[in-house]
């Protein structure tokens, strides 16, 4: 693997490249020490794409976006408490720079170069001030300790791997820098998984044994801060590998007791993402639907906790559990006796999310499929000929009579008994005595 500054920015593509070099150039002119880092100069040098672009700098990160904006535009948004800084890039910056937009990032993320303690394990760390090797040394695993400098101008195009992370990127390895990772941050369980199935690395043995170690300390994570790390898991080209794993490793459980993934994941997934379910309302959203696949083959009232530990929106959640308790009871689906009103019934206040789901999980089920289909395509817009104004119009008073009166003609019309509107008129003869 050759490793240069050259290689990293040429492997960037000229418009990231050159908006890197103007960031820079506004460095050099403080004599303020810029970094790239992290991710990033990982999977350049992997010959991976990334445009997820991050700066350390030894100074005041904030200022520096904020001096950034005001020379090129753009908005910014920062956080004190880390002193971190995100530069949100717009027409302007591109103008401004001489710049294609299309092929900028959305955004460059700026941080101050800082040291970490954690007060306990599992908590945020406590941040200060500390130099670029104290910063690279308190990331996750070697492979993305490693930093290109930039600035100041007699320092540019160093590459800094204080951890042997280009040694560990040549034998394909993910190790921690240190056996407290896991206990300081159990989400890297997670993230070791994740980037080991994503690179194709395997885990370091003694790595694996401090992350089995550390499985029990995932019970202090908060819930947002796991939902965060399974929703980045989802956005992976092949999420379903990496939660099978965490699965063989125990780390679900030990987020939640109840919680397993079914062995089907990987065929359910796929099919997600190859097929949309034969109605015009099917979401196309795929991380939705992998989060509510994911909890298919357990207890509905097991999502529902499972969905409270990790924080999910209160929507998402009824929507997953609704999922989960369709297929729990999808034996009516395909019960000969059951009438095409009383599936209705049953059917109509699942989410759309929800019965996609299960029309998708259901592939070995052709009667209840098609009963999904009909569902969807034609029964739940059934409506009666007439409305209220209808009943009104007639002397009836309004009240809960109205509701029971439509909802009985539109049934009948669902059921085929029903084909013509002087066959509802007569219905609603017998109805009104």
């Amino acid at each position: 693997m050759k490793v240069s500054a050259e290689t990293i920015l040429s492997a960037l593509g000229k418009p990231a490249a050159d908006l890197v070099t103007a960031v820079a150039e506004q460095a050099q002119q403080g004599d303020t020490a810029l970094y790239l880092v992290g991710g990033l100069v990982r999977d350049l040098l992997l010959g991976r794409e990334n445009l997820d672009i991050d700066f350390v700098l030894e100074g005041d990160a904030i200022a520096f976006v904020n001096r950034l904006a005001g020379i090129f535009g753009g908005t910014r948004h920062s956080h004190a408490p880390f002193g971190t800084a995100k530069w949100i890039l717009d027409g302007e910056v591109a103008h401004r720079l001489a710049l294609p937009f299309d092929d900028l990032p959305s955004h460059i993320d700026f941080a101050a170069a800082r040291s970490e303690v954690y007060a306990q394990p599992g908590a945020l760390p406590t941040v200060s001030p500390g130099g670029i090797r104290l910063d690279l040394g308190r990331r996750d695993f070697t492979i993305n300790t490693l930093a290109l400098q930039l600035s100041p101008l007699a320092k540019r195009g160093r590459i800094l791997d204080f951890y042997d992370g280009i040694a560990d990127l040549n034998r394909h390895l993910i190790r921690a820098l240190h056996h407290g990772s896991f206990v300081d941050d159990p989400t890297r369980i997670l993230r070791a998984v994740r980037f080991s199935r994503r690179l194709r690395f395997r885990v370091e043995p003694r790595t694996a044994q401090w992350m089995q170690a550390a499985r029990p300390m995932l019970k202090r994570i908060s819930g947002e801060r796991l939902q965060n790390e399974i929703a980045l898991i989802l956005n992976e080209p092949r999420p379903e590998r990496i939660l099978l794993k965490l699965q063989a490793l125990g780390v679900l459980e030990h987020i939640h007791p109840a919680w397993r993934v079914n062995p089907q994941l990987p065929d359910w997934f796929a099919r997600g993402r190859e097929q949309t379910a034969p109605w015009e309302t099917a979401a196309r959203d795929l991380t939705r639907l992998y989060w509510h696949t994911m909890m298919i083959g357990m207890a509905a009232d097991d999502v529902q906790s499972i969905c409270k530990r990790l924080g999910l929106p209160q929507a998402l959640a009824q929507s997953m559990t609704a999922g989960a308790r369709l297929i729990e009871q999808a034996a009516q689906l395909k019960d000969p006796s059951m009438r095409p009103s009383q599936l209705t019934r049953f059917l109509e206040n699942s989410p759309p999310i929800a019965l996609q789901t299960a029309w998708l999980v259901l592939l070995n089920e052709p009667i209840s499929r098609q009963r999904l289909e009909t569902f969807m395509n034609v029964w739940r817009k059934q409506r009666a000929t007439i409305d209220g104004n209808d009943l009104k119009t007639m002397g009836l008073r309004p009240g809960p009579r109205y509701r029971m009166i439509l909802e009985r003609l539109r049934f009948a019309w669902i059921d085929g008994e029903l084909e013509s509107e002087a066959d509802e008129q007569a219905l609603l003869k017998q109805l009104l005595k």
